[in-house]
């Protein structure tokens, strides 16, 4: 469980980042885990050695508005979710529309597990 974890809908979060940007915090990272259909997306960010966490949720092939126009930093992150597990950020700064980490050859969303219940 993560101190300071706020679930948003997916279409606040960048509404939501920019408010921390604004307020001083610091993009840390990003993690992403699959629970049944559904992937729970969460940014972390700090602000005086203290931690909040943004959790969203989307389905593969689902849409989410990059952050990395606030946080140049994230386009790393979301473009190596774009090709693990499927689903798109519009608005990226680069791009590398599911190319990033796989070749043009390679199995599409490897990290989707199509078997969980």
């Amino acid at each position: 469980m993560l101190d300071n974890l706020i679930e948003i809908e997916k279409d606040k979060i960048f509404d939501e980042v920019g408010i921390l940007k604004v307020n001083g915090y610091r993009f840390v990272a990003a993690s992403c885990e699959q629970v049944g259909e559904v992937f729970e997306l969460t940014y972390h960010f700090d602000l005086n050695y203290e931690m909040k966490h943004l959790r969203i949720f989307t389905e593969t092939f689902g849409k989410v508005k990059s952050i990395s126009s606030i946080f140049p930093a994230a386009f790393l992150i979301e473009n190596e979710y774009q090709d693990l597990y499927g689903f798109e950020f519009t608005d990226l700064i680069i791009d590398y529309k599911g190319n990033l980490y796989l070749s043009k050859n390679a199995k599409k969303t490897p990290w989707v597990d199509k078997k969980q219940d």
